[in-house]
């Protein structure tokens, strides 16, 4: 007889609360995990309704207003 079938024999002897006991002690060792792959596409698409384009920037002008502001030149 393999595992399975000696777990599931097991399974077939419990009542209904002593299953839901045996459910509550055994997520406490082996958590379900829910999908993260729906977590990671929402927070995806709430990163891309921040995006916004930039309009042209001088660099260089930015660059030197920081530098006086820093280093007041």
């Amino acid at each position: 007889m393999s595992t399975r079938e000696m777990a599931y024999n097991i399974f077939n002897q419990l009542n209904e609360e002593q299953l839901k006991g045996f459910i509550a002690m055994f997520e406490r060792f082996y958590p379900v995990q829910e999908n993260k792959t729906n977590e990671k596409i929402t927070a995806f698409e709430e990163l891309e309704k921040l995006h916004r384009t930039i309009s042209d920037i001088d660099e260089e002008n930015e660059l030197n207003e920081w530098r006086t502001e820093k280093y007041k030149i």
